[in-house]
């Protein structure tokens, strides 16, 4: 920004002295050769301040455009790391979650196997909590094993 500034300076410096020298008449020819002299002088100047200040220009819009892309790259950086957290958070609490909806049926099914389990050993009668209606008393005939005929014993 500062060699902006006195890139411009120097160009209405530039300006200005040109114009007071057109205002100025010189008397002699000789004047006018040394005025049209030192006219071209400041002219010079003035393209080479010109030349300057678009190397100026020109360097700090590679500037502008160098930090812009540093600041593309910071901010998907920033937003990834933010990326990165949330999904480790909900993977967490997924893994809560999960891990306890496994324990209660877990559960559930131990308490399923240890009724189906009173029930084989006549402690309970399963088919019938099962379905939902009270229980009934256990019906009068044993279980056989197959292949034995009731009436029939071991033996």
């Amino acid at each position: 920004m500062l060699a902006t500034q006195n890139v411009v300076t120097a160009v209405r410096g530039c300006i200005s002295a040109g114009a007071g020298a057109i205002l100025a008449r010189p008397a002699s020819e000789e004047d006018a050769v040394s005025e049209l002299d030192r006219l071209e002088t400041a002219m010079n100047e003035c393209r080479e301040t010109i030349r300057e200040a678009h190397a100026a220009t020109k360097d700090l819009r590679a500037a502008v455009r160098e930090a812009r892309q540093e600041l593309r790259a910071l901010a998907r950086d920033e937003v990834a790391a933010q990326i990165r957290l949330e999904v480790s958070r909900q993977l967490e609490e997924l893994g809560e979650r999960t891990g306890e909806a496994i324990t209660a049926a877990t559960q559930k099914v131990i308490a399923e196997f240890d009724r189906f389990g009173e029930s084989l050993l006549g402690k309970e009668t399963y088919w019938q909590k099962a379905s939902g209606r009270r229980a009934a008393a256990r019906p009068g005939t044993d279980v056989v094993p197959p292949g034995i005929l009731p009436g029939e014993e071991e033996g």
